[in-house]
């Protein structure tokens, strides 16, 4: 079978262009995330060094701190199935398009998707266990080669950190084809993983081409978005003076901006990722299509 390119590209935008209640759930878990910086600000150290008296002093003793911790913890488990929950929801939204559904509904597409919602919780949780464990043990074989050639041995590995990427890439196509694979197919995870697997060494060089369009053409096109909000930021060490203090106008302009820049941003990443969900919805559908013949990659799209 052929996988058309500009086919796959043009009906991943209608989807997310046509029904953008999808960018409603991908906003979701952003907006939770804004409303819960505050308590990540106020957890990290570093932050009580630019406060007055008495927060300084007062984030400094064990009871407050611990209780800061300990709240920044209960918060991302919601925000995990939050963002699990989104993540599903248009995935779905986007395979019932792509099957002939003209109008999505919220509450219909919400209690659709609570029946895979722990599933792809679980995915996640898998994946994200990979890479941590992956992580972990190259950190600790960079300690003990450090350890044993006094640090000589460090410079040598670093040029190994970059074979992480390449590892991460494919991960993350297959973590996309398996996510896909059980909102589609019903299969549970252990299935669903085989299934994915299975999809990309079968079109190893469809998806990646695939991944990497998908992955530069959205930064991009964010960026554009992204980098004059980030404006205030950058101009930043503009209102230190040569002894060291923060100009205090500039500081409100900041304190202004910087929340107005959070909730653009992640506007803006909502509506990327609702494009991005859907363009693999799309994909999973085509390569599945005829599972037994290889694919045949063409870029024009079809008159």
């Amino acid at each position: 079978m052929k996988f058309d390119f500009g086919e796959a590209l043009g009906r991943m935008w209608k989807i997310g262009w046509n029904h953008k209640i999808l960018w409603v759930f991908q906003m979701l878990p952003m907006a939770l995330y804004l409303l819960t910086t505050p308590v990540f600000i106020f957890a990290n150290p570093a932050f009580s060094m630019f406060m007055p008296e008495p927060y300084s002093q007062w984030t400094k003793e064990p009871w407050a701190v611990g209780v800061l911790i300990g709240l920044s913890v209960f918060l991302l488990a919601p925000m995990f199935l939050l963002t699990s929950f989104s993540r599903t929801a248009t995935t779905l939204g986007a395979i019932q398009v792509d099957q002939g559904a003209e109008k999505l509904s919220f509450r219909k597409l919400s209690s659709d998707s609570l029946p895979y919602l722990f599933r792809i919780a679980g995915m996640f949780l898998l994946f994200m266990a990979v890479w941590v464990a992956m992580l972990l043990a190259f950190m600790a074989l960079m300690a003990v080669v450090t350890a044993a050639t006094m640090g000589i041995g460090m410079l040598c590995m670093m040029p190994m950190f970059f074979i992480l990427y390449p590892i991460l890439f494919v991960g993350y196509i297959v973590m996309e084809l398996t996510q896909t694979g059980i909102i589609a197919d019903d299969l549970g995870i252990r299935d669903a993983l085989a299934q994915g697997w299975r999809l990309f060494r079968s079109n190893i060089l469809t998806v990646s081409v695939y991944m990497l369009i998908l992955y530069f053409g959205m930064s991009i096109l964010s960026s554009i978005f992204i980098f004059p909000m980030m404006a205030p930021m950058m101009a930043f060490p503009l209102s230190i003076d040569s002894s060291g203090d923060i100009n205090q106008s500039f500081f409100v302009i900041v304190a202004v901006a910087f929340p107005l820049m959070m909730v653009f941003m992640s506007a803006v990443q909502g509506i990327f990722m609702t494009f991005f969900q859907a363009a693999w919805a799309v994909a999973y559908r085509r390569l599945t299509s005829q599972p037994n013949q290889p694919i045949v990659i063409v870029t024009e799209t079809n008159g």
